[in-house]
């Protein structure tokens, strides 16, 4: 098995095509949006092309306002891993949501996290900030991992650190054996591919897509709407801001997401990287490979 992973636009799809194409492999995404059905252009989803030339997984696997938990992705991962290696072929995991990586090569085990719907109810009243805080006080290795801006997951962390008076630090179990390929392009050149992919999801249609979510009555609240964009462009669409301010805010948001992203990725020292701009790691996964 082989895992491509790396910040958002540094090139992971397209490499893994590539590879995909070389060795009679099949891709399963490991990225936590693009689960969503509907949410195609925002969530820069495999093209009807590409998933023709190359069979994917876990994509477009609930709609929008169905949960969807990494404990569920890693149960599903698994079992199309199991297919994927019963057809005799490779599996390339390419995504970019280090948690879903994780759960699935490092055999996060995570069925055993506690639950309380009356203190999750009781932290869901409490302002994000100060919800952040508490868990930097209790846990600060599990608050320097997470976007204050991510209340649900603060919450999550916070219910399991009070409930066992234990970090959310999440106990391992076997790690899957996979040639580990991490894309890491200078900032700079990354900095501009957020740019134009996200000026390119507007021409390609993204406000047809968000307005259609609207009309369904997605709730703007739901984790699937997280995906990076949709609160923007739903707000230029109803009038609060233009769309250079919506285009601005989303490129921002991302541009964080991809430093996050880094940030998770380099705690593993499995990870192989390349810097695509001046090295060749299809090559180094043919090599691999053979």
């Amino acid at each position: 098995m082989i895992a491509i992973v790396g910040p958002t636009a540094s090139g992971k799809s397209s490499l893994a095509l590539g590879v995909a194409e070389r060795i009679g492999a099949e891709i399963l995404s490991a990225d936590s949006r693009q689960l969503y059905r509907g949410m195609d252009i925002g969530t820069a989803k495999p093209s009807a092309a590409d998933r023709a030339r190359v069979p994917h997984h876990l994509i477009d696997v609930v709609d929008p306002g169905e949960p969807y938990t990494v404990f569920r992705f890693q149960n599903d991962a698994r079992a199309a891993l199991a297919a994927i290696h019963g057809r005799g072929r490779v599996a390339l995991v390419v995504g970019g949501t280090g948690l879903y990586v994780r759960a699935l090569l490092d055999g996060l085990a995570l069925a055993s996290s506690p639950h309380d719907p009356d203190l999750r109810a009781r932290l869901e009243r409490e302002e994000p900030a100060a919800l952040h805080e508490r868990l930097r006080v209790l846990d600060p290795e599990s608050a320097s991992r997470v976007d204050p801006r991510n209340v649900r997951r603060v919450i999550r962390y916070l219910e399991i650190v009070l409930l066992t008076a234990a970090p959310v630090t999440p106990r391992r179990g076997p790690s899957v054996s996979a040639l580990r390929i991490g894309l890491r392009p200078p900032r700079a050149v990354l900095v501009g591919a957020i740019e134009r992919r996200v000026r390119e999801m507007v021409a390609a249609g993204v406000l047809d897509e968000a307005r259609a979510l609207a009309a369904r009555g997605i709730d703007p609240r739901l984790p699937s709407m997280s995906a990076h964009g949709y609160v923007h462009w739903a707000e230029h669409l109803r009038g609060e801001i233009d769309l250079e301010t919506a285009i601005e805010r989303t490129a921002r948001d991302v541009r964080a997401y991809s430093r996050r992203q880094m940030t998770w990725f380099r705690r593993d020292p499995a990870i192989r990287w390349f810097d695509p701009t001046s090295e060749d790691p299809l090559n180094a996964i043919l090599v691999a490979a053979a």
